[in-house]
């Protein structure tokens, strides 16, 4: 059936968080009563998931409490290799999970890109990339990337080479290997990374209007506010 929402473009200077952590009715109110206006949830690459990752009730919750909603996949442990296949086993996963949640098409649903293999060929993480994306689209959702550290691509690569529009920018820095800005577009959404390590570590984000008037394509209620 779905989610009852809509999709829009997020405008600039919005404030969220991303979280592992399942939300209810109660939690989401009070993330917003906090001044988030929206939240990034997660979604499994596969049915081996450690976490409570995002349902439809949950999905509707958000929604509901005057938060935006945006979904990531997962990402595989530091060090994986990536291939054409892996991306669009994963994709078609990413795909049919956000669907099991009840999101709608058209809104981002995010590639999580970090912890590549050292000496992976870049042409390995541009065919994973594009062929994720192609599942994800082939059903209707839009693209996206998050940019975590150690991406296995340059900036320029990741403006010329994969097929997305949508750049979300990882909390890790330049040496990292996430670059400080995605050539001739920039990015969407701008991830800070609070008190890393520790067990109080929080992520919070904040959109941006890219170069060419792009933006995050998020569910939403019409009760969202800036």
């Amino acid at each position: 059936m779905g989610i009852r929402c809509n999709v829009t473009q997020a405008p600039a200077g919005i404030m969220g968080f991303d979280t592992t952590d399942r939300l209810h009715t109660v939690t989401a109110r009070q993330y917003y009563n906090q001044g988030y206006r929206f939240c990034v949830r997660y979604i499994a690459r596969d049915d081996k998931s450690e976490y409570d990752d995002l349902n439809e009730s949950e999905a509707q919750a958000i929604v509901d409490s005057g938060m935006a909603l945006s979904v990531v996949q997962h990402p595989l442990a530091a060090g994986w290799s990536p291939s054409a296949q892996l991306g669009q086993i994963f994709g078609r996963s990413a795909a049919a999970n956000a669907g099991a949640a009840g999101l709608p098409a058209r809104m981002n649903i995010w590639l999580d890109l970090e912890g590549v293999k050292a000496g992976t060929p870049d042409t390995d993480v541009i065919d994973y990339c594009n062929a994720w994306f192609s599942e994800v689209e082939s059903v209707g959702y839009v693209s996206g990337v998050y940019i975590g550290a150690s991406p296995g691509l340059s900036a320029d690569q990741l403006y010329w080479s994969i097929k997305t529009r949508h750049y979300w920018k990882g909390g890790s820095d330049a040496e990292a290997g996430v670059p400080d800005d995605i050539p001739h577009r920039g990015y969407q959404l701008v991830q800070y990374i609070h008190y890393p390590g520790t067990p109080q570590e929080f992520d919070s984000n904040v959109t941006k209007t890219d170069a060419f008037g792009g933006g995050v394509l998020w569910a939403a209620g019409p009760a969202l506010v800036a």
